[in-house]
């Protein structure tokens, strides 16, 4: 038929070969014919062409290739959002669970479609399933709320979680934020947001600077001038002021800062364990950098537990 001059074959024919190849197990072979669809300038893979690969996968517990064929269905931009989501639930509901990276293509994909509500539905999910959105899960559902021009509560709400935890504001979001305001005319909104943008990224640089010169005083000084102002500390700033404290020997008042992060919903980094336990070394406590230690491991290990009863 290929061959042909006058029958030539459709996604239909295609899909049904393929359907043939995955009852029989030839994943390799449906992968095949999928590249040589994706080749055809008349018979790209439809949402059909990827489902039945993605669900063959799944049955034969090829999990990694699953979810990436998925990512790949969703910025092929389908135009089947509805069906997308409804494979993802059924993944789901089969506990065969997507990565941050995966529901973030869903949630960017919806958004653009203008489909935001049910873009927030699918970060309600992840929620749900323990899976932390990332900035760029978060700095799509509020690009979605400005392509609608939800230029009020919606999106601003979402811009002030991504505050209160920190370290997912950054200067994509900031500029999602802006360019929606000028979008719609609201100019004074927009310079407001920059000023606070400019002023976040400049107290990271003075005190990153204050601290590697010894000057933890006006350092501290600084830190505190940002609640003054209503500058939300994010974790770099955090791990900046910890390893000031660190270097000039105040460990009690490190520590202090360290443990209170949990508080300001500020989840401790890698590097933020790596300074406080370095620390403690350098300070002769290597008991409590051992039982600091300790605990970080046992927090990695239980993530780790988790993600292997998700995988079998």
């Amino acid at each position: 038929m290929v061959e042909g001059e006058y029958c030539k074959p459709d996604v239909v024919t295609f899909n049904t070969v393929r359907k043939g190849l995955c009852i029989k197990g030839n994943n390799n072979g449906a992968l095949q014919l999928r590249r040589k669809m994706e080749l055809s300038p008349d018979c790209k893979p439809d949402v059909v062409s990827y489902n039945t690969i993605i669900d063959s996968l799944c049955k034969d517990a090829q999990i990694v290739d699953a979810m990436n064929l998925f990512s790949e269905m969703l910025s092929k931009d389908l135009g089947q959002c509805k069906q997308a989501t409804r494979l993802l639930n059924e993944m789901v509901s089969n506990k065969i669970f997507p990565d941050v990276h995966t529901y973030t293509v869903l949630v960017d994909t919806l958004c653009k479609e203008g489909m935001a509500v049910e873009a927030k539905g699918v970060i309600e999910m992840m929620v749900e399933r323990d899976l932390e959105p990332d900035a760029v899960t978060y700095s799509a559902l509020m690009d979605g709320y400005c392509l609608r021009g939800h230029m009020g509560e919606r999106q601003e709400k979402v811009f002030n979680l991504m505050v209160s935890k920190g370290s997912m504001v950054n200067a994509y979001s900031y500029n999602i934020l802006i360019n929606g305001y000028c979008r719609h005319k609201k100019i004074e909104n927009a310079a407001t947001l920059f000023q606070e943008m400019s002023y976040v990224q400049t107290y990271a640089v003075l005190l990153d600077g204050l601290c590697k010169n010894q000057q933890l005083d006006m350092a501290i000084e600084l830190f505190r001038e940002m609640g003054d102002k209503k500058v939300v500390p994010n974790i770099v700033v955090y791990n900046i002021l910890i390893e000031g404290l660190c270097i000039a020997g105040k460990l009690e008042s490190a520590r202090d800062l360290f443990f209170s992060l949990s508080s300001k919903g500020l989840p401790p980094q890698v590097i933020t364990y790596n300074i406080m336990i370095g620390g403690l070394c350098d300070g002769g406590l290597i008991v409590e950098a051992e039982t600091l230690l300790g605990g970080f491991l046992v927090k990695v290990f239980w993530i780790f537990c988790r993600l292997l009863s998700v995988v079998f």
